[in-house]
């Protein structure tokens, strides 16, 4: 199994799932590795005949070729995106590729920082849980206005085979990495790498509209809602602004989906399924059209060379690249809004 798996490498050790073995933590991280495991002993200790294991392991080479792992999406989720003030409202942090049903657990240790932020207060929010797969906190909110709630994850360390990293970073559009790579003669080595979630959502407290919502939380890329996404409906074109170290990001990729989406299974593509995907334009923006009601979500990702001094996080090994997974989620009313007019085109080919 060892040799095999070996051989394979982290692409086919991610597809072991397949065969009896999920590729990710119960958190939604990336294994590195299951060889050696129970689990991945159970595999091998399964009544197959030669034959039989012969055939499964010629159809896994040739599969795992074809197909890569999906990476976990971590999103913030509330089941009210407007409530009365002094109400209670409780918040989950969610990682699945099944928005928004989580399906792993996020562990309270990874968290960095979690806040309720309105305008310029910012109250840290310390008191959440485990319930059952979901990171769980209950938030008494008072004061009126658009409540700003984000969290941050500690960065992890995860290292690809190269055939799979160049894989992610074409689903990515990472176009710049692609070309560095390339050009350092490295499109075939691993993909040594650090990923930070950024997550945020969005809760109106009153009849009190304010512009609360446009407030940076202070993330390293963060998406900028420039009209009120408590009250956005069917219809609306809405127009977002990428920020990447508090600066407008250009050509940058925001993709949208909802809770009624169909995930395409039967692709031979196992990238992320979408409903849009724009680019935004030089000042960081983007628009995009909300087609049906209930819960949404749109999300961005960057990645750049480590820096000198960042290229080791604490124990973990060092890595070559830095990630950030950016996203934002709010709910999308069966009316259309008077806000969130489209301001200019942001797509780009």
């Amino acid at each position: 199994m060892a040799g095999l798996a070996e051989s394979l490498g982290q692409r086919g050790l991610n597809e072991y799932n397949l065969l009896g073995g999920p590729p990710f933590q119960e958190d939604g991280s990336f294994k590195n590795s299951e060889v050696g495991s129970g689990r991945g002993r159970g595999f091998m200790q399964r009544s197959f005949s030669c034959q039989v294991a012969w055939a499964v392991t010629a159809w896994w080479l040739v599969f795992v070729g074809a197909v890569p792992a999906r990476a976990h999406n971590t999103w913030l989720l509330s089941p009210e995106y407007s409530t009365k003030q002094h109400t209670t409202v409780r918040l989950a942090l969610a990682t699945t590729e099944h928005f928004p049903i989580s399906e792993y657990k996020t562990s309270p240790g990874r968290v960095a920082e979690w806040v309720d932020q309105l305008g310029q207060e910012r109250r840290a929010i310390r008191n959440y849980h485990l319930e059952g797969v979901e990171l769980v906190a209950k938030v008494h909110l008072d004061n009126p206005g658009v409540h700003v709630i984000a969290a941050a994850l500690h960065p992890r360390f995860i290292e690809f085979e190269g055939g799979y990293f160049e894989q992610y970073l074409a689903d990515e559009h990472a176009k710049e990495a692609l070309a560095v790579r390339k050009k350092a003669g490295d499109s075939k080595k691993p993909g040594r790498m650090h990923y930070t979630k950024l997550v945020k959502t969005f809760i109106e407290v009153g009849n009190h509209p304010t512009r609360d919502y446009e407030t940076p939380a202070g993330h390293i890329l963060e998406i900028i809602p420039l009209s009120n996404p408590c009250r956005w409906g069917v219809g609306d074109r809405v127009t977002v602004r990428v920020l990447y170290e508090g600066k407008p990001a250009a050509n940058l990729r925001v993709s949208s989906g909802h809770e009624h989406m169909t995930i395409h299974k039967h692709r031979k593509s196992e990238s992320h399924d979408y409903v849009e995907n724009v680019f935004t334009n030089a000042v960081g923006e983007a628009t995009l059209t909300l087609s049906c009601p209930g819960l949404w979500f749109f999300r961005a990702h960057s990645i750049r060379l480590s820096k000198g001094e960042q290229k080791r996080s604490g124990d973990s090994p060092q890595a070559d690249w830095e990630s950030f997974w950016a996203s934002m989620t709010f709910h999308v009313h069966s009316q259309p809004s008077l806000c969130g007019l489209p301001t200019s085109s942001s797509e780009s080919p």
